[in-house]
């Protein structure tokens, strides 16, 4: 009998470790509040906060402003933003693009403010070589 508890005590520890909030947090949900927030704070940071010119806005600007904006329909969003292992900022007068990288997902995304679709995802190999964040941003930029 002890046998039979000690195996499913292991099991109900096992599953519940394999289902941590790291492997999981870049989901679906994430994925889609990252572009369709991102593009209504740019309207909102645009109009009554910068005049009309977004060239000025910074990365920690940008974190400081969803942090205490956070929509209640993107519940942790700022979180995982803030949990990028790195990050690149760019931003002009109209928009900003923001290209994050996730070393345990060894994953970039990269969105354009200026659209509310998440404009790009790669996850890349153990093997791959992951490129600079500025090159997503300026291929995001030059289109």
């Amino acid at each position: 009998m002890k046998f039979i508890i000690g195996i499913l005590a292991a099991i109900l520890i096992s599953g519940c470790t394999c289902s941590s909030n790291i492997q999981n947090r870049l989901n679906q949900d994430y994925l889609s509040d990252l572009g369709s927030e991102n593009n209504r704070l740019a309207g909102d940071l645009s109009l009554d906060y910068f005049n009309q010119d977004l060239s000025n806005l910074t990365y920690d600007y940008y974190i400081a402003f969803i942090t205490k904006n956070e929509a209640p329909s993107a519940k942790g969003f700022s979180t995982l933003v803030k949990n990028a292992d790195s990050h690149y900022f760019k931003a002009q007068k109209e928009l900003f693009v923001l290209a994050l990288y996730y070393k345990n997902e060894n994953t970039i995304i990269c969105d354009n403010s200026n659209t509310a679709f998440l404009d790009s995802v790669k996850t890349y190999t153990v093997n791959d070589t992951v490129p600079d964040l500025s090159k997503f941003v300026m291929k995001l930029i030059s289109k």
